[in-house]
């Protein structure tokens, strides 16, 4: 379940998510949540290049800022060996 590929009409549905929430820039990549197919994990970024991670809840509809990605903070999309 969580190592399925977000939908087409997944990524519409958190798009609308976060537009509510008022957040604008561009979507970077969308992830799931391990052990749950109605959360997600969003890298969204702004005009200024700025990189921030996001849960993003299909269930509960709701988007919940996690942090800004720096040298610090990093989102890993690979599976770790």
């Amino acid at each position: 379940m969580a190592d399925k590929a977000v939908t087409q009409r997944e990524m519409m549905k958190i798009i609308g998510l976060f537009r509510q929430a008022g957040y604008q820039g561009e979507y970077e990549t969308f992830q799931r949540v391990s052990g749950t197919d109605r959360e997600f994990f969003v890298v969204m970024s702004n005009e200024q290049g700025i990189k921030a991670l996001f849960k993003a809840s299909l269930m509960l509809e709701a988007v919940e800022f996690q942090y800004v990605l720096d040298d610090k903070h990093v989102f890993v999309t690979e599976p770790a060996e």
